[in-house]
């Protein structure tokens, strides 16, 4: 039974992943829009003595100081990490007027962190924040929520407005989004060559969505060039970041040789990556590179090993492929309802070609009764 590989991730599976974050509220680029008062924050280091001076600043009421000692708070810089009391001083900060503090307590409101979860607490914070001109809070606000999850405003021509005004004024989170709704026509007419500008301009501040956002662009020439170099350099960028679906793609490449060196060992390098991770279809096509031995030394237990991993994520390809090593008895037990088992995991997700095995399994097995 031969078994089957899985194709590269596109840029319809990015963006609907995003798309999904954006629904829940919960994605690491809305969180960091509205948490960090300042771009590049994450990096700042707090000496003791800056850490003195703010606590001072802050118990005499000076706002920024109270919003600085949140954020302190909020990601443990120095001291123990708590949520309560970053919110305790973003709204110290916020009842003065002070827009990021509102954005920052609005975000903690939407994620019920240090306070109770509520939206509407949230939209309150997040509305009083955009009109004090803050970027991040008018992201928030493209939202509508319903309760505990957010549901995107694709046709509100407010929210893509809010949306595009912080994306302009250069936040990359905000440039990733706007540029996921281009290529999806969220909102706005469907247009690649407008995706790939926000995406690149989120790109090349180190937004690895977008990095591997555009490296699907340049692979397929929608709204650019077609640039398989181009595409390995933003596959690179976002791989080296950890995400492992530029990953799997900059596997992809090394395995097709395309804009790069054919190279089945760099392949094999990349999908364990990616598999390490939980990618299910580098976890597949590891599998698949173990049983052939194309890169990595023949083994077919390692192989049947991943071929479990991506199958119990559900990934119909690879139920396949393990229904077909039970057959075979290759890395697993010889075992005729083990490889039915399978068979049927994958035909009813519409595997075609686990539903001819199926039916040839079970007349097998009907004859031999």
């Amino acid at each position: 039974m031969p078994l089957s590989v899985s194709a590269g991730a596109g840029v319809t599976d990015q963006i609907n992943a995003l798309d999904v974050a954006i629904r829940q509220g919960i994605s690491e680029n809305q969180v960091e829009l509205n948490q960090a008062p300042e771009k590049g924050r994450d990096e700042r280091k707090y000496s003791p003595e800056t850490l003195k001076l703010y606590r001072k600043a802050a118990e005499q009421g000076q706002a920024v100081a109270q919003c600085e000692i949140g954020y302190i708070y909020l990601h443990g810089i120095g001291v123990a990490q708590n949520d309560s009391e970053a919110a305790c001083w973003f709204r110290k900060a916020a009842d003065q007027g002070l827009a990021r503090a509102q954005s920052c307590l609005g975000a903690l409101y939407q994620l019920g962190r240090g306070v109770p979860q509520s939206d509407s607490d949230a939209l309150m914070w997040y509305g009083k924040a955009a009109e004090n001109g803050d970027a991040g809070a008018q992201v928030a606000l493209r939202l509508k929520y319903h309760p505990g999850s957010g549901v995107l405003l694709r046709n509100s021509e407010d929210a893509i407005k809010r949306l595009q005004a912080s994306a302009e004024q250069g936040y990359p989170k905000a440039q990733c989004i706007l540029g996921a709704l281009y290529a999806k026509g969220y909102g706005v007419p469907q247009n690649y060559a407008e995706a790939a500008k926000w995406f690149l301009k989120a790109a090349e501040q180190g937004d690895a969505m977008a990095q591997f956002a555009l490296g699907y662009l340049y692979c397929e020439g929608q709204g650019v060039s077609r640039s398989y170099e181009d595409a390995v350099v933003w596959y690179r960028r976002a791989a080296e970041q950890g995400k492992s679906m530029a990953q799997f793609n900059l596997a992809l490449m090394y395995k097709k040789g395309k804009g790069v060196p054919k190279s089945d060992a760099e392949a094999a390098n990349w999908l364990v990556r990616a598999a390490l991770q939980g990618d299910a279809h580098a976890q597949n096509n590891l599998g698949y590179m173990y049983v052939k031995g194309n890169g990595v030394p023949v083994n077919e237990v390692e192989g049947a090993n991943w071929f479990r991993k991506a199958a119990d994520q559900g990934d119909d390809i690879a139920q396949f492929n393990l229904g077909a090593m039970y057959e075979s008895g290759k890395g697993v037990p010889k075992d005729e309802n083990q490889a039915a088992n399978w068979y049927r995991k994958a035909a009813e997700q519409g595997n075609e070609h686990a539903e001819r095995a199926l039916k040839r399994l079970r007349i097998y097995i009907f004859y031999t009764l």
